[in-house]
């Protein structure tokens, strides 16, 4: 047998993807996709066998790593090489003394052509051919689709690896900066510098760079308040005022704004207190298996100033919401205001209250006129039940108020034609990327940390692992659920709380304080999505009680058809009640697929049950 002529194209650079011509590959589970990474990121040259356990498993290794790294590597050989025997898939990846070697070309994988170009600009930077380096340079780094590495740090565990490949987007990306700057296009590399202060907050070099660039687009104002916010975040964070390179291009940013006879020396002004934070603030303690949620909205508010999240009842928005407006807070002079609006009735109470948190005096001005030009970061949280009306105060506030950025947290997008959509779903692993062991499961993971909180000494065990993860997913892992369950082990055994959740709206009620009401149970999470609807909507959501949790079009439409009421578009109710994330769709080869999650589709039973038709 020949050795296979097909090209296989490898992108690290990002997500990790496959192609073998013009098809993708599916290289499996989350480890064995780490195996193949750490081949790829040393294309060409001989990897151990330790080498390979050591950055996927780090130094909690099972017993069996060993094994498994030679069971991945089968596997990989049988998809990258399916037209080849058993024996005889060897070519791509090759065994060698002690370890394992990638046998394809180095310019197959886009982090060996984004380092050949790179090289190739910084000669021609040495020389003086700056066009062409910045040409070479925008190729390059046009190749990072993630520069975070998002897929890559969950993937391995040695943590210098993926810092090292940031390290040189982040180099690469100031040397395009400045060489863009340099030839007088601002406006090209205006994206890249917001990226670089995004990635590296402390660099000071990052900054002057991006205030040049503002400059440079006669966006003197905003540079202004950039280096402010920068000032205190320096202050705060290190306790040091702006170092020469920031301090110069400052200087030049104030001084193309004075009359020639204007200028001299620019004082620096003392550091102002950290921006305010007004209204609740965000949870204690880490999130668990969120980071890349945060990292992306974190991104996404550098570039978008109107930013929705949705998600069913219970999965985390209003966490996530609080604790990216923590992350950001310094970049907002005007700092952080947090309105929670669970309570709140309609447009009206709704500006009331946003006067009010913003320290104006309700009736005397709107909240758009009061945050005027403020470098401000709005959070509205839980407002699925006035989507309406916040959608009104929102698009008034962020077409009046140019630096404003807005954040809420609904169950159902506002609708908006300049909104960013961020679907939050519940812990649950995508198929055939689970954990090998069962205790790195978010979901489990979180109800451990939980459990620890209210039961000193809980730990995970080769003997209760299993029955929590079974017990998260009779929940969903669904984290708000996940949370009350853990709770409920001051009281309770692990095996009568797995019997608990049997009945988890009847029984899964501990004592909960703070926060709104709809946070402290279970059934009040879920009533909350059911009182959001239309009398319609509410109708035709426990009609589907009556079918699987899983179901297909037809069966929706007929089971709303044996009633009097039924909707007259089937397809667009299942569009509403999926926007209001009481479904989600899934698609496999039979078409779409509606699906519930099962603490809805149980809720929809028992209040269907408890009403007449």
């Amino acid at each position: 047998m020949t050795e296979p002529r097909t090209s296989l194209r490898v992108a690290v650079l990002g997500p990790v993807q496959v192609h073998r011509g013009p098809s993708p590959v599916d290289l499996g589970p989350s480890k064995q996709r780490a195996v193949f990474v750490v081949l790829a990121l040393a294309v060409g040259q001989t990897v151990t066998v330790d080498t390979i356990r050591e950055a996927v498993w780090g130094t909690d290794q099972p017993s069996s790593a060993r094994q498994l790294v030679h069971t991945y590597v089968a596997r990989l050989r049988r998809v990258l090489e399916p037209e080849m025997p058993p024996h005889g898939r060897m070519h791509m990846i090759r065994s060698v003394p002690g370890g394992y070697l990638l046998a394809i070309g180095r310019d197959a994988i886009d982090l060996s052509r984004f380092g050949v170009m790179w090289e190739q600009a910084k000669r021609c930077l040495a020389v003086g051919e700056s066009a062409h380096a910045f040409d070479l340079l925008g190729e390059a780094l046009r190749m990072w689709r993630d520069p975070s590495l998002s897929e890559l740090g969950g993937l391995l565990r040695t943590e210098g690896t993926v810092e090292a490949l940031r390290a040189n987007w982040f180099e690469a990306a100031l040397d395009y900066v400045s060489t863009g700057l340099a030839l007088g296009d601002a406006p090209t590399v205006l994206p890249v510098a917001r990226q670089l202060v995004a990635a590296e907050p402390m660099h000071e070099g990052a900054h002057a760079r991006y205030l040049a660039a503002l400059e440079q687009t006669g966006q003197r104002a905003a540079a202004i308040q950039h280096f402010n916010d920068v000032r205190v975040m320096l202050s705060d964070e290190l306790g040091v005022a702006p170092g020469p390179e920031l301090a110069s291009a400052y200087r030049s940013v104030v001084l193309g704004m004075r009359s020639p006879a204007m200028r001299g020396p620019v004082v620096i002004a003392k550091v102002p207190a950290r921006p305010p934070w007004r209204g609740p603030g965000p949870a204690l303690g880490p999130l668990i298996n969120r980071e890349p949620d945060l990292n992306a909205l974190a991104r996404i508010l550098t570039q978008d100033r109107m930013l929705t999240i949705c998600g069913p009842p219970g999965c985390g928005k209003s966490v996530l919401a609080l604790q990216v407006a923590a992350r950001l807070r310094d970049q907002y002079l005007g700092g952080v205001a947090v309105l929670e609006c669970s309570r709140i009735g309609g447009a009206d109470e709704l500006d009331r209250a946003l006067v009010r948190l913003l320290d104006g005096t309700p009736g005397l001005c709107s909240p758009a006129k009061l945050i005027g030009d403020r470098l401000l970061l709005l959070v509205l949280d839980n407002v699925e039940h006035l989507v309406e009306s916040c959608a009104g105060t929102v698009d008034g506030i962020v077409r009046s108020c140019g630096q404003v950025s807005v954040v809420v947290t609904s169950r159902e997008p506002l609708g908006l034609p300049y909104e960013t959509i961020w679907r939050l779903h519940t812990l649950t692993v995508p198929a055939g990327e689970e954990p090998d062991w069962i205790g790195d499961h978010p979901a489990v993971r979180l109800f451990a940390r939980r459990a620890a909180q209210v039961c000193p000494g809980f730990q995970l065990s080769a003997e209760n692992t299993e029955t929590v993860a079974a017990l998260c997913h009779r929940l969903d892992d669904l984290p708000f659920a996940v949370e009350l369950a853990a709770v409920c082990l001051a009281t309770d055994t692990l095996d009568e709380l797995l019997r608990r959740v049997d009945d988890p709206l009847r029984w899964l009620r501990p004592a909960r304080r703070g926060g709104p009401e709809h946070h402290r149970s279970l059934w009040a999470a879920l009533r909350r999505s059911l009182d959001c609807l239309t009398d319609e909507e509410r109708w035709c959501f426990l009609r589907l009680a009556e079918l699987p949790r899983c179901f297909r079009e037809g069966a929706a439409a007929a089971v709303w058809q044996q009633a009097r009421g039924a909707p007259a578009d089937t397809p667009a109710m299942l569009a509403r009640l999926v926007d209001k994330s009481l479904l989600c769709v899934q698609r496999d080869p039979g078409g779409l697929q509606y699906c519930m999650l099962r603490l809805l589709h149980r809720f929809a039973q028992e209040v269907a049950a408890a009403e007449p038709a």
